[in-house]
């Protein structure tokens, strides 16, 4: 379904290559029947976790009453809304990620049998996983877990997450994945195809490679290339290079005593002005701050 794109809510300020963001919210007017969520939908999944309190969240029209504990899970593209119970203090955690946080590369089918289903909207996990199902807990402990990573930020929180969710996703398809998927062989064309292109982008970061020529090495024509990478992905084409070079840069900044402009051009971007507009835009601060937060305490 599509819904109005005034509706529509836009990324928040994350990296493209670390796409998450946890938002404690504790709204100051929680009375019966306040507006706590306003009604929006975005492209990607959405995890709430009510910390205490009581409200209601309407889900593509469908109402979920919750209290302390309780999880919803919000699938991609869909509407949703959410509003107070009662005239009483509450709490809610709103996890948004995008679906490039858990893909792998090259894909495995172990991945591509249990995790990729969600990620592609074949299939959705229960929208609500109440407090008072035992099941829950290790699901609920994992996304508390990551919401404590988040907010303390200490050192290599963003693998503690990333891999909090990478196993929050496996659990849950242990638990819910229709037998349907779990039993069905994965065709592994793709996968194969594209090892070699993926060994081909991180070994020539600094080589210019059109989407005409990538779609050539995987005998595909542009359009489902493009269609086939993001799906696999979760990244355009483009995104997926540039994060690789930003990622080089980074490194570089950081381990060498290369100057911006050797930089850019050892990536494969001549222009020092185009690579550090790049680079902010990926890492929300310019390259010469790398260097400055590495001294830093």
């Amino acid at each position: 379904m599509t819904y109005p794109p005034d509706l529509m809510e836009r990324t928040p300020g994350w990296s493209s290559s670390y796409p998450i963001w946890f938002y404690r919210n504790h709204p100051d007017n929680a009375n019966k029947d306040a507006n706590i969520l306003y009604l929006h939908w975005h492209e990607h999944f959405e995890i709430i976790d009510m910390q205490f309190g009581q409200a209601v969240f309407h889900i593509d029209s469908r109402p979920y009453e919750v209290a302390a504990g309780d999880l919803l899970f919000i699938p991609s593209g869909a509407l949703h809304v959410g509003y107070s119970t009662a005239d009483e203090d509450l709490e809610y955690v709103a996890v948004v990620f995008n679906a490039a946080l858990l893909r792998v590369l090259p894909p495995d089918p172990a991945y591509e049998r249990y995790i990729l289903p969600y990620l592609d909207g074949r299939v959705h996990f229960p929208a609500k996983l109440p407090a008072s199902d035992e099941l829950a807990e290790p699901f609920r402990r994992l996304i508390r877990e990551s919401t404590a990573e988040f907010e303390q930020k200490r050192p290599a929180y963003e693998l503690v997450i990333k891999h909090n969710f990478q196993l929050l996703f496996t659990r849950l398809s242990r638990q819910y994945l229709p037998d349907k998927f779990a039993d069905k062989p994965v065709p592994a064309r793709h996968s194969e195809s594209f090892k070699p292109l993926i060994e081909y982008l991180e070994a020539h970061i600094a080589e210019p490679l059109s989407i005409e020529q990538a779609a050539k090495m995987v005998n595909l024509n542009p359009y489902h290339f493009c269609k086939t990478f993001k799906k696999m992905t979760g990244r355009t084409f483009v995104d997926y290079v540039n994060g690789l070079r930003i990622h080089e840069a980074d490194r570089l900044l950081r381990e060498t005593d290369a100057t911006v402009t050797e930089i850019a051009e050892r990536i494969g971007c001549g222009n020092p002005n185009y690579f550090t507009k790049l680079y902010k835009k990926y890492k929300n601060y310019p390259p010469s701050e790398a260097r400055r937060r590495l001294l830093s305490p």
